[in-house]
C-alpha cells in the first residue's frame, strides 16, 4: 500500500491546526477499531477539507475517519488507540481514509508517536507502510529544500528527497543528531537514520486512475497529490510537480523557478512545460519571462510584490500541474536609533508609601522596540530588588530611605540601543504610637449577662493592624466568655456579678502600642417597676388650643428607656408633637375634656403608666375673621373666576358661609358653588363679562357672631378682541371631528399665506342653528404682529370667492367677532 499515505502539507487549516500529521491515511483505521473512543458522525459533512476544517473547530477531536463520504470525528481515549492500522481488507481500500487532528494530550506530537519505535509492535513489517512513511513523512518543524544544494539547510541537517530521482525535498538531521522540542538538531547517541531506514517506491507500484486530492500554493514548495486505487492494476504513468517558491530583495530583480516531477522523464522521453502568469503586483508589466516552456523560468526586471505562477507539465498518458509564488521584498530601510523616555523622570515617595510606577512605553522608535531592560543604578544600602523587563516598572518595596537612580535601555528591532535614568527620593515621615481607646465604664443588671465592648475610637497616624482583648491579671479568676477578641468589638457573655476590668492594646503598622482598661460593673438583678408621673391635671382657654405635657417627673432604681404618649378621651383628634419623649407640645384641641396616658418602661422591661386630664374651656367667644381672598384682576377670555373664603378662621369654628352680589356689582356673570348655592366656603363665576364684580362674604360662629369681607373683581377686556373672527361653517358642531377642525386651521394658515399662525379663541356652537363656529385670531410668525380681523375676513371672502371648496367644508359665513364697520 505504497501510496496510501499522502502528503498533506498544505493544507490552509495547518494555521487553526498546528499540530495536525500532515498525511492521509488511505485504506487505513484507528488501531483500536471501535474502542479507540467515541466516533461522532457529521451528517452534513460529505467531503474531507470540509470534515478536517470542522474537527479543526473541536477541542475535543483527534482524529476524523472517512468512510466513503461519510465523516466521523473521533474523540480518543488515548493518542496510541488511534494509531493508523492499514487494514487490507476489501471493505476498506480506498473506501476509508483518516487524519491525524490533534494528539489527546496537549504535551504529545502525533510525528513522536508515529516515529517511535513501540510503532513496530503493531506495523505489517511486510507491507509497504514503512516504505511509505519514509517516502511521504513530513514533520511540521521540516524544512523545505532544494536536494544537491549544500547551504539549503541549517547545521547539522541534509536534504532528504521526497521522492527518487527528485530534487524535491526536506531537511532531515544528519546520522547522530535528532530534532528536540525547538525544532533545532541536537547530538544523540543513536542516529535517526538507524532508527528508521527510508525505502524508495518502484513506479511499478503505483495503481492505476490517480484521484486528486488537494493542490495549494504557499510562500514553500507546491505540490499537486493524487491517492491510487490500491484495488486496481492496471498500471497509469503519473506526473508529481513540485516547485520552490523564491523570495528576494530589492535591489535584487531576477530569480528563477525549477519545476521538477515525479517520475522523472525516461531516457528517450521529454516532458513538455508550460509557465503561465496568474497575478502579479499593480505596475509589474516591466518585469521579464524567459524559457516559459522550459524546465526552468528565468524572471528579471521584477518590483516590489506578490507574483503568482502556475506550471503545467504533461507527456504522452501522463500530466500534472502545480503553483508557485516569487515574493519581491522592499529594500532594507536606514534604521533610527530609539530613543528610551521615562515618566515621570522625578518623582518623590513619602513613608509609609512603598510603591511608585517608572513608565517607559513612550520610548520611541522609527520602527519598533522589541525590549525594554531596567536596572538600579544607584540605591541606599541594602536595596534589592529584580524587575522585569516590561515597558512600565512597577516598584512596590521602597522601604528603605534615600535616594534611587534606575536606569531604562531600550532595543529596537535592529538591536540598537539608548538609555535614559529616572530618579526616585524616598522620604521618611514620623511615625507616632497609636493612642488606644476602650470606650467608657459599663454598668450592667442581672439577669443581663452579656456586653459589647468598642474599642473603635483608638487612633493611629497610620493605621491601627491589630486589636487584642485581655482581661486584666488581677481578673484572671473571673468567669467571663470572651469572643472577637482580635477585633475592636469584644463580644462578653455569662457574666457574674462583680466588677470585671478588660485591657485593649492596639499596634500600628511600625509595631508601636498602646493599651487602655475599662471596668464592667455587674449588679444584682433590679425588679421594682418605674413610676410614672405625667404631670397635674391641666385646664385651658379658647382660643389656646395646645397643651404642654410634661413627664419628666417619672423615675426608676436604674433609668427609664422609653416614653409613650396618647389620648384616650377627647371631643377631637389632636397632634403630639412628640409622644416618644418625656415632654411633648398637643395641638388641635378644640372645647371640651381630654384624657391622656403615659406609660414608661425601664431597662429590664417594666412599665407603669399615669394619666391627667386637660380641659379646654371657653371663657369668652371670639368673633370670626372673614376673608373673601382678596381683590383679584383677570383678562379676558376666561372660563371661570374662583372666589376663595376658606381662609376665614374662628377660635371653635365657623358653621355658615353667605356669599351675596352687591349693588354695584354687574349683574351679568352666573356664579355657582357646592350644593349651587351661596353658602360655601368658596364660589366659581361663569360667563363674565368686562367691569368689575363686588361680592361680601359674611361667615357666622356657633354662638352667632358674624364677620364680613368684600372682595372685588375686575374684568378686563380681551386684548385680541379686534382681532378675532367668527367662521361659521355649514356643519352642525356635534358632527365636527378634532381632525376636521385640525385640517381646517391648516387650510386657513396657507390661504393666508404670510406663515400666519391660527390662534383658535373658542369652538362652539350657533344658538339657534346648532352650526359650529370657529373663533380665531391671526398671528404673523417671525414676531410681525397679529392681523386686524377686518383683512382677515377680506383675503378670506376673496380667496372663497374664487373656489368655494378650498377649505373642504361649507362655509356659511365670515365676520369679525364685534362689528367694525361704520354702520349705525
Amino acid at each position: 500500500c505504497e501510496d496510501c499515505i499522502i502528503e498533506y502539507d498544505y493544507w490552509t487549516n495547518k494555521q487553526l491546526c498546528p499540530r495536525m500529521y500532515l498525511n492521509v491515511f488511505i485504506g487505513f483505521a484507528p488501531r483500536g477499531n471501535e474502542s479507540a473512543g467515541s466516533y461522532s458522525k457529521k451528517d452534513d459533512i460529505h467531503s474531507l477539507e470540509d470534515c478536517i476544517t470542522s474537527c479543526c473547530s473541536e477541542e475535543i477531536c483527534n482524529v476524523i475517519f472517512m468512510h466513503d463520504k461519510a465523516c466521523y470525528q473521533i474523540t480518543c481515549d488515548s493518542s496510541e488507540m488511534c494509531v493508523p492500522l492499514f487494514r487490507p481488507e476489501p471493505q476498506f481500500g480506498h473506501h476509508v481514509s483518516m487524519v491525524l487532528v490533534q494528539p489527546v494530550s496537549p504535551e504529545e506530537s502525533w510525528e513522536n508517536i508515529i516515529e517511535s519505535p513501540w510503532v513496530d509492535d503493531f506495523r505489517n513489517k511486510d507491507s509497504a507502510l514503512d516504505a511509505a512513511e519514509s517516502q511521504y513523512l513530513v514533520t511540521s518543524e521540516s524544512r523545505r529544500c532544494e536536494f544537491g544544494i549544500v547551504v539549503d539547510c541549517p547545521k547539522h541537517e541534509e536534504c532528504v528527497p521526497l521522492v527518487k530521482h527528485s530534487r524535491n525535498g526536506i531537511c532531515r538531521c544528519v546520522d547522530g543528531y535528532q530534532r528536540n522540542s525547538s525544532g533545532m538538531c541536537q547530538a544523540v547517541g543513536i542516529s535517526k537514520s538507524e532508527k528508521f531506514q527510508a525505502q524508495v517506491l518502484s513506479d511499478s507500484q503505483v495503481s492505476p486512475q490517480p484521484t486528486k486530492i488537494y493542490s495549494e500554493g504557499d510562500a514553500g514548495v507546491r505540490t499537486d497529490m493524487y491517492v491510487q486505487d490500491v484495488t486496481s492494476s492496471k498500471p497509469l504513468k503519473q506526473l508529481v510537480v513540485s516547485v520552490v517558491s523564491k523570495e528576494v530583495r530589492l535591489p535584487e530583480n531576477e530569480v528563477t523557478l525549477s519545476a521538477y516531477t515525479v517520475p522523472a522523464p525516461q531516457p528517450g522521453e521529454h516532458y513538455k512545460y508550460e509557465w503561465t502568469l496568474l497575478s502579479q503586483p499593480e505596475g509589474g508589466n516591466s518585469g521579464t519571462m524567459n524559457d516559459q516552456n522550459g524546465e526552468t523560468l528565468k524572471l528579471s526586471n521584477l518590483i516590489e510584490g506578490l507574483y503568482k505562477f502556475k506550471v503545467s507539465v504533461s507527456a504522452p498518458a501522463a500530466y500534472g500541474e502545480t503553483y508557485a509564488n516569487v515574493t519581491v521584498l522592499p529594500r532594507n530601510r536606514i534604521n533610527q536609533h530609539p530613543v528610551a523616555i521615562i515618566s515621570p523622570a522625578s518623582q518623590t515617595v513619602k513613608l509609609p508609601n512603598t510603591g511608585a510606577v517608572l513608565d517607559g512605553s513612550s520610548s520611541q522608535d522609527d520602527d519598533k522596540i522589541i525590549n525594554w531592560h531596567w536596572e538600579l543604578q544607584q540605591g541606599p544600602l541594602g536595596y534589592q530588588a529584580h524587575f522585569k523587563d516590561t515597558p512600565t516598572l512597577q516598584l512596590d518595596n521602597l522601604v528603605v530611605p534615600g535616594n534611587y537612580t534606575f536606569k531604562l535601555t531600550v532595543e529596537d528591532s535592529d538591536h540598537v540601543t539608548n538609555s535614559t535614568v529616572a530618579n526616585i527620593t524616598v522620604l521618611k515621615v514620623t511615625d507616632y504610637p497609636p493612642e488606644a481607646n476602650a470606650g467608657q465604664d459599663v454598668i450592667v443588671y442581672l439577669p443581663r449577662n452579656n456586653l459589647t465592648l468598642n474599642g473603635n475610637l483608638s487612633t493611629d497616624d497610620r493605621g491601627i493592624v491589630s486589636w487584642e482583648w485581655t482581661k486584666s491579671p488581677s481578673d484572671q479568676n473571673k468567669a467571663v466568655d470572651m469572643q472577637n477578641t482580635r477585633t475592636p468589638y469584644l463580644q462578653l457573655s455569662n457574666l457574674e456579678e462583680g466588677m470585671y476590668t478588660f485591657v485593649l492594646k492596639v499596634t500600628d503598622n511600625s509595631g508601636q502600642t498602646s493599651s487602655a482598661d475599662v471596668h464592667v460593673f455587674v449588679k444584682p438583678p433590679s425588679n421594682k417597676p418605674p413610676m410614672a408621673n405625667a404631670g397635674p391635671d391641666v385646664t385651658v382657654s379658647l382660643p389656646q388650643t395646645w397643651v404642654f405635657l410634661d413627664g419628666s417627673q417619672s423615675s426608676d432604681d436604674i433609668k427609664i428607656t422609653a416614653w409613650s404618649w396618647e389620648k384616650l378621651s377627647g371631643p377631637s383628634k389632636v397632634v403630639f408633637a412628640a409622644s416618644n419623649c418625656s415632654q411633648t407640645n398637643v395641638t388641635e384641641l378644640t372645647k371640651g375634656e381630654y384624657e391622656f396616658q403615659l406609660t414608661v418602661t425601664d431597662d429590664n422591661g417594666n412599665k407603669a403608666s399615669d394619666f391627667l386630664t386637660v380641659t379646654v374651656t371657653q371663657n369668652k367667644n371670639a368673633k370670626p375673621k372673614a376673608n373673601a381672598g382678596g381683590d383679584q384682576t383677570v383678562i379676558l377670555p376666561v372660563s371661570v373666576i374662583i372666589l376663595n373664603g376658606s381662609q376665614s378662621s374662628d377660635d371653635l369654628g365657623i358653621v355658615k358661609w353667605e356669599w351675596t352680589r352687591d349693588q354695584s356689582s354687574l349683574a351679568l356673570g352666573k356664579h355657582c358653588s357646592i350644593g349651587d348655592t351661596l353658602s360655601s366656603s368658596n364660589i366659581d363665576l361663569t360667563d363674565v363679562v368686562p367691569g368689575r364684580y363686588v361680592f361680601k362674604l359674611s361667615v357666622t360662629d356657633e354662638q352667632g357672631l358674624m364677620d364680613e369681607d368684600t372682595v372685588s373683581v375686575i374684568v378686563k377686556h380681551d386684548p385680541h378682541l379686534y382681532h378675532l373672527v367668527e367662521l361659521t361653517l355649514n356643519i352642525e358642531g356635534r358632527m365636527l371631528t378634532k381632525a376636521q377642525e385640525s385640517s381646517l386651521e391648516m387650510k386657513l394658515s396657507l390661504l393666508l399665506h404670510e406663515e400666519a399662525e391660527i390662534i383658535v379663541r373658542d369652538l362652539r356652537t350657533e344658538d339657534r342653528t346648532g352650526r359650529a363656529v370657529m373663533v380665531f385670531y391671526v398671528e404673523q410668525k417671525g414676531g410681525k404682529g397679529i392681523l386686524p380681523g377686518p383683512t382677515v375676513v377680506k383675503r378670506l371672502k376673496e380667496k372663497l370667492m374664487q373656489d368655494s371648496g378650498l377649505l373642504e367644508l361649507s362655509v356659511a359665513n365670515i365676520q369679525t367677532a364685534i362689528c367694525q364697520n361704520n354702520c349705525s
